[in-house]
């Protein structure tokens, strides 16, 4: 910990290593934008390390852009063959007290060289959730689990703590016998973009557009219309809903590579009219759909993360969900939705929510609640204490190396 002399209050440096940076909007993008500004705002002295997209290294307000290759293995990434890069000296004499890195590949071997050369800490959050991906490439899981937890064991082998989003990715950590502690904090959600007021004239003309009257209870599934978030289970249910709470519609806002199949299923049930398709909507639109509908519903049983889910909540929605592993809390016990293990009990909540507009109202105000702990603030407020600890464990001089235990710690 470092004093500030102009106004006394203790501070850290904090190098941040991402793939991923501005301008490709990602999920870790958003999430280290959030912590350079949030930290930056606790009074930390923060910088970022990524890629550049020339062969050229830069350093501008607070980034180091370390010289890229002009090999592009994804979109919205880029590679670092190299790591002679002149920016390294400028990072050293700065002398940042802890790493956290973001990314198990290109910029993970300067967070572990830079690390190491300085003898700090080195935290690492772990965003991706692998076991989505051997469905999608029909691996075996069997296979697909062992080639990874032998990549990822090995990447993260030099880290001293481990941070995971939910409690559920945490679990294939687990599963992969990685030997460092694992933190679970979920990733902060700026939650007053969902919780701003807006003119009811606004919501009402939007409603309309989309064939919807005040009399129409309006469930909103928010996501994209891929094979892993199962919308077909979602309309199947609603098929049946539909006999029992004729006043219910669906409202589906995002896109994706299933949506010709859905609309082809709703023109099949014979739903047209009672489902709409809103399409991909851009983010800083998605609120106006919370906020015009009743209830958030979701067919999906493997999220990483569910920020959709908190989304919903902060938009003082009730949830209606398969599963809530995710957020690391029972949404049944705060008193804001329901789990439903299958299509029965899925459409038997949803009609009894549909018929009892103040059953809503009271589960909407506990929605908005339980969504806080989402917040930025409480996010970056937990990730600072888990900087501090893990100096006070492994900085210098306190036998780093030594503190890899098999524990698993969530933050509430």
């Amino acid at each position: 910990m470092r004093v500030s002399w102009e106004t006394g209050a203790f501070y850290l440096k904090i190098l941040i290593t991402t793939d991923f940076y501005l301008p490709h909007i990602t999920g870790v993008t958003t999430v280290v934008v959030n912590e350079q500004n949030m930290l930056g705002q606790l009074g930390h002295e923060v910088r970022l390390l990524t890629i550049s997209k020339s062969p050229i290294s830069s350093y501008e307000n607070g980034v180091y852009f370390m010289k890229g290759s002009r090999i592009q293995p994804l979109r919205d990434s880029q590679v670092a063959l190299s790591y002679h890069d002149p920016l390294l000296a400028d990072i050293l004499s700065w002398s940042p007290d802890i790493i956290h890195s973001n990314n198990e590949f290109f910029t993970m071997g300067w967070a572990r060289r830079i690390a190491a050369m300085l003898d700090i800490p080195l935290i690492h959050t772990c965003h991706t959730d692998f076991t989505r991906y051997d469905a999608q490439y029909r691996i075996r899981h069997t296979l697909w689990d062992t080639m990874m937890a032998t990549i990822i064991k090995r990447r993260v082998r030099y880290c001293d703590l481990l941070i995971s989003p939910s409690l559920s990715h945490s679990h294939m950590l687990e599963r992969y016998h990685v030997k460092q502690p694992i933190f679970v904090l979920p990733s902060g959600i700026d939650l007053a973009r969902f919780q701003r007021p807006v003119g009811s004239d606004e919501i009402d003309a939007l409603r309309t557009s989309l064939g919807f009257s005040k009399e129409h209870c309006i469930l909103v599934s928010v996501c994209r219309l891929a094979s892993e978030k199962r919308v077909n289970k979602s309309i199947d249910d609603f098929f049946l809903l539909s006999f029992l709470e004729p006043s219910a519609r669906l409202l589906l806002v995002g896109g994706g590579p299933k949506e010709d199949s859905l609309k082809k299923q709703v023109a099949d049930l014979g739903l047209e009219g009672l489902v709409v398709f809103a399409g991909a909507i851009p983010s800083e639109n998605v609120h106006l759909y919370y906020r015009l509908s009743d209830v958030f519903i979701s067919s999906s049983v493997r999220e990483s993360q569910g920020l959709g889910f908190v989304e919903a909540m902060a938009s003082s929605l009730p949830v209606v969900l398969r599963e809530d592993h995710s957020l690391g809390f029972s949404v049944e016990e705060e008193g804001c939705g329901a789990i439903c293990a299958d299509s029965h009990s899925f459409v038997t909540t949803l009609a009894s929510l549909v018929a009892d507009e103040q059953k809503r109202k009271e589960m909407a105000e506990k929605s908005k609640q339980a969504s806080e702990r989402f917040s930025l603030s409480h996010w970056a407020e937990t990730l600072v204490s888990v900087c501090e600890t893990t100096l006070d464990t492994c900085g210098k001089g306190n036998n780093r190396g030594h503190h890899h235990q098999s524990r698993n710690h969530a933050v509430q």
